[in-house]
C-alpha cells in the first residue's frame, strides 16, 4: 500500500490550537483566543472536608446520676467538665405553694457547698388545656440575659417535649436498654442519652440512677444549653416516680463501661 502523503507535517501543525482546525482553509481557522482558553479551565476547588467521624456522634459530657436519698439527685461528670456537678432536690407537693417542686444547683467545688450556683426551678402544671397530660415548667436564671422559661409537656405520658428558641426537642423512651433520647424533632441524631441503671429509679442511699451522655449540637455548645438538657431529663424522671413508673435495666442490657479512677468515692451515704 501506498503511505497517504496528502497528511499535513508536524511542522505545518504548528501554532495551530486545534487538530481539528487543521483540516479547514487558512483563510477560516478563526484567531486563537488564549482569554477565552483560561477561561474554560477548571477552576481551583478547595480540599474536600474529611468525613471520618460525623458531629453528632462526638461525646461532650458524660454524667453519672446518684441518688443521695428519695428527694435528691446528684449528677457528676465523668472526668473533668467545664459545667461541674450538678444537684437536685425535690420538695413535697404543697397546695397554693409558689416555691418549685425541684431545685437545681450547680457545684464547681465540692469542698465548698455554700458556694453553689443556683440553675433553675422547676414546677409541674397542674392545670392546663384539655385533653390533660404531665405539664412542666423550669425557668432557669442568667445574670447576663435573665431568667428564662422553657414548657415542657408529655401528650403520650411518657415522651416529654420541650421548645428551645423556637426548635422543639423531645425526650423519648426507648426500650433494650430503657433510656431516655432526646432528638430534635424528627431527626435520628442523639443529641443527649440517658441509659437507666440496673437500679433505676427506684435507687437511693448513694446508689446510681443511671448515666447521661451530651453530644455535640446546637443545644449543647454552651453552658446554657447543658443545663437545659439537664433540666429537661430531671423532669422527666420525677414525673415517671410520681406516676410509679420506675424503669431500670437487667445486668446484661447494659453495655461495660471504664471505671473512673477513684469512683468509689463518689456514693454519698451507703452503697
Amino acid at each position: 500500500m501506498f503511505a497517504n502523503t496528502d497528511q499535513p507535517s508536524g511542522e505545518m501543525l504548528a501554532g495551530r490550537p486545534s487538530t481539528l482546525l487543521a483540516a479547514l482553509p487558512e483563510d477560516q481557522v478563526p484567531p486563537y483566543d488564549a482569554t477565552e482558553a483560561q477561561r474554560e479551565e477548571l477552576p481551583d476547588y478547595e480540599p474536600a472536608p474529611s468525613y471520618h467521624c460525623e458531629t453528632h456522634e462526638v461525646r461532650l459530657h458524660t454524667y453519672y446520676l446518684r441518688a443521695p436519698d428519695r428527694k435528691s439527685l446528684m449528677a457528676v461528670p465523668y472526668g473533668p467538665s467545664s459545667s461541674g456537678s450538678f444537684k437536685i432536690t425535690s420538695r413535697s407537693s404543697r397546695l397554693f405553694s409558689k416555691k418549685p417542686d425541684m431545685d437545681v444547683w450547680r457545684s464547681i467545688r465540692a469542698s465548698a457547698p455554700t458556694e453553689d450556683e443556683y440553675v433553675a426551678g422547676i414546677w409541674f402544671e397542674t392545670d392546663g388545656p384539655i385533653p390533660w397530660c404531665p405539664r412542666a415548667r423550669f425557668v432557669r436564671q442568667d445574670a447576663t440575659e435573665g431568667n428564662q422559661t422553657y414548657k415542657m409537656e408529655a401528650r403520650n405520658f411518657s415522651d416529654w417535649t420541650i421548645s428551645v428558641d423556637g426548635t422543639l426537642y423531645s425526650w423519648i423512651l426507648e426500650a433494650k436498654p430503657f433510656s431516655l433520647v432526646l432528638r430534635q424533632g424528627g431527626r435520628q441524631d442523639e443529641v443527649a442519652r440517658f441509659t437507666f441503671s440496673v437500679r433505676g429509679l427506684i435507687a437511693t442511699g448513694g446508689a446510681e440512677v443511671g448515666d447521661l451522655t451530651i453530644y455535640q449540637d446546637r443545644l449543647s455548645q454552651d453552658k446554657a444549653g447543658v443545663d437545659v438538657i439537664l433540666c429537661g431529663l430531671v423532669t422527666a424522671l420525677l414525673q415517671f416516680k410520681k406516676m410509679g413508673k420506675h424503669y431500670r435495666n437487667e445486668p446484661g442490657a447494659i453495655p461495660q463501661r471504664a471505671a473512673l479512677p477513684g469512683s468509689e468515692f463518689l456514693y454519698i451515704g451507703p452503697g
